[in-house]
């Protein structure tokens, strides 16, 4: 009968210690009962929050043709939750047909940064470098001429120019000049003329009897006064078209010396700024084309695992999504551990992770702790995303497995501990333990405590590794009809156990 109730007692206490347990007639308990005890002992006191999560990789890796790697997922973010970043690419990059030429690698394959994933074919990349190259070249050209001024050639044009307009300016003030006095000396003429055909017709027709030349003299004058008229107009006409020609000469020479002066002028600054513009974005065109270029082929970003391959050679690369996916840097662990204990975890804490798929249990360490706090279920239970990177993890660790975080919050060493079912009371009124003499009796004694957790008790006071602590009670059932039965109690029963909380 004894060694059934031992056998029961040590299944069922299971606090992870080897518990003395002695059988002794109870003094003062009631018939029938026998206590559970276990000696003082020296050892570790640690308390640990245990959470549950799943594993991953700390950083993955999307590439495609014609643009920059892109973060995927990664653990190095504020959410805790991984992000995303587009690769740098150009309007033209981006509607780009990528042709694929070789496929190297597989899914699950490791390979080292640098190494060649696949390759592509870049003609079309090509031709739109190659223009790209060309609007920078006009430009900067541009740009060149805007902040240093004509070359010299341009410049002996525009001065020879602005001589030409000045002589053409002095040969129509000279014509004009001539034409004047040659129109002022025919015009003269034909006036002389007129006055001497006058002359002659009065002369004649103050003859008595008048002479008979009379006819031809009226004939001569009108034939001069039809002269002065048509010389008169001629002069006019002749008069103002040499001034007109000086008045066009004057505006070409202005405009010769207008354009001139542009020339040498500094260009405005509002122009160089807007030429500086437009060779920025041609510069920036060229850079994205570049990169379009140098990736049509695809290389690793740093060592790690291939875990996708969405491309085949001599079949167009897809032209949404990802050609090659690559996990790189160390496993993690992201587990939701409640607000109750979120304040005993520190980044650099060591914890132990056990995996449920291959039954393994890793070391980690706390190396990222979400500040915002996440509602969990319907439950509304605060929780806050602590990630655990893994220390050497087996290659069975695999991305997406189960896994239960354990870490280690406080801890002692080489100290005096009993297991906690042994103490009762509370921080506000003390401690105390109930110590197992030799001959079976009790004594209840004030204990002072440390580190306290589920399952140990720190003792800073009041006992000695050679003292004996009661943890419990075991009952016979003989009373209550039930034969070769025994209940089992766990803790001080009368005493009430701990009430208040461990004092820390």
């Amino acid at each position: 009968m004894k060694l059934r109730l031992l056998a029961i007692a040590l299944i069922l206490i299971g606090i992870g210690s080897v518990l003395l347990v002695i059988v002794r007639p109870s003094f003062g308990g009631s018939a029938g009962s026998q206590y559970l005890s276990a000696g003082v002992s020296t050892g570790t006191v640690a308390d640990t929050s245990v959470a549950t999560g799943s594993v991953a990789a700390s950083t993955v890796y999307g590439l495609r043709f014609g643009v920059t790697a892109d973060i995927v997922a990664s653990v190095a973010t504020t959410s805790g939750t991984g992000g995303s970043t587009g690769g740098t690419t150009s309007s033209s990059a981006a509607s780009l047909t990528w042709p694929v030429k070789t496929v190297s690698v597989t899914v699950g394959q490791s390979v080292t940064a640098g190494t060649t994933l696949a390759t592509a074919d870049d003609t079309e990349a090509q031709l739109a470098l190659t223009s790209a190259q060309a609007t920078l070249a006009s430009a900067q050209s541009t740009l060149a001429s805007a902040q240093s001024g004509p070359d010299a050639l341009t410049l002996a044009q525009d001065k020879n120019s602005l001589a030409q307009a000045d002589n053409s300016y002095t040969q129509a003030l000279a014509n004009k000049n001539s034409t004047a006095q040659k129109n002022a000396l025919d015009l003269s003429q034909a006036q002389a003329a007129v006055t001497a055909a006058q002359n002659q017709l009065t002369a004649d027709m103050a003859a008595s009897p008048p002479d008979a030349a009379i006819a031809k003299d009226q004939t001569a004058l009108t034939d001069a006064q039809q002269n002065l008229a048509s010389v008169t107009l001629s002069v006019g006409e002749s008069n103002q078209s040499a001034a007109q020609s000086v008045t066009n000469a004057s505006l070409s020479y202005q405009a010769a010396q207008l354009s001139y002066q542009s020339k040498i002028a500094p260009a405005p600054e509002a122009t160089i700024a807007a030429d500086q513009a437009v060779v920025a974005s041609a510069q920036a065109a060229v850079n994205a084309d570049q990169l379009a270029v140098t990736n049509a082929t695809l290389t690793a970003p740093a060592d790690g695992l291939i875990v996708a391959v969405n491309i085949l050679p001599a079949v167009n690369a897809p032209s949404a999504g990802y050609a090659i996916e690559e996990s790189v840097g160390p496993m993690v662990t992201t587990a939701a551990f409640a607000e109750a204990d979120i304040s005993g975890l520190k980044v650099g804490q060591s914890a132990t992770v056990s995996i449920s798929g291959p039954g393994v249990s890793v070391p980690g360490t706390l190396t990222q702790i979400v500040p915002a706090s996440a509602a969990s279920g319907s439950s509304n239970v605060v929780t806050y995303a602590v990630t655990v990177t893994l220390t050497d993890p087996p290659a069975s660790v695999l991305a997406g497995m189960s896994a239960t975080v354990t870490v280690t919050t406080a801890s002692v060493d080489k100290v005096l501990r009993v297991p906690t079912s042994a103490l009762a009371g509370s921080a506000s009124a003390g401690y105390t333990v109930l110590v197992l003499n030799a001959d079976g009796s009790t004594t209840t004694a004030d204990v002072q405590i440390g580190l306290a957790t589920t399952t140990w008790t720190q003792i800073t006071g009041g006992l000695s590794a050679s003292d004996t602590v009661v943890t419990g009670t075991v009952s016979s059932l003989a009373n209550t009809g039930t034969s070769g039965g025994a209940g089992i109690t766990t803790g001080l029963g009368g005493a009430g156990g701990l009430s208040g909380g461990f004092g820390r």
